[in-house]
């Protein structure tokens, strides 16, 4: 009579380690799905950085003509500018054309990628450049900053503050 005790005992052991099995494999796919997304989020911030000192770069190439580089949320660049990679190109003309590139940096690099371009007031000569993505959580919001204009809803921003002198 004990020996059949024992052997429903077994089972009931079986029965548990495979929960706790289950449990642990459960827990790792989590913590992997949580390593993705911090992937994704440092991928989107890591190319958001490359857009905004893109145009830095080309804004101190072309300080003199900095205040054509000013760009508000959801304003498009006029798509019929000039080719400068092809032809010389006046400064203002080469604003014109830095603002398109600009623009499809945006569009094949972030997701629903946006940008403003602004004055910081109360500062002379100096300038934000803060590049937004469609970001459901929102994991990366820098609102605010040096009277800067608030980041859109269900996005993140980066920001990056330069003086466009030469």
């Amino acid at each position: 009579m004990q020996l059949k005790r024992m052997q429903g005992f077994a089972l009931m052991e079986a029965i548990a380690a495979l929960l706790v099995l289950v449990l642990g494999i459960l827990g790792l796919l989590w913590m992997h799905q949580q390593a993705l997304v911090l992937q994704r989020q440092q991928l989107m911030r890591s190319v958001a950085m490359g857009i905004a000192d893109d145009l830095a770069e080309r804004m101190q190439l072309n300080a003199p003509q900095h205040a054509m580089y000013a760009k508000t949320w959801g304003a498009l660049s006029n798509p019929t500018g000039p080719d400068c990679a092809s032809t010389a190109c006046s400064r203002p003309e080469l604003a014109q054309w830095d603002m398109q590139q600009l623009q499809a940096s945006l569009d094949s690099q972030l997701p629903e990628g946006d940008a403003t371009v602004f004055a910081l007031t109360g500062l002379s000569n100096w300038w934000g450049i803060a590049i937004a993505w469609r970001d459901a959580t929102e994991t990366y919001r820098t609102d605010a900053a040096a009277g800067t204009p608030p980041c859109p809803a269900q996005m993140s921003c980066l920001r990056l503050f330069i003086r466009p002198t030469r």
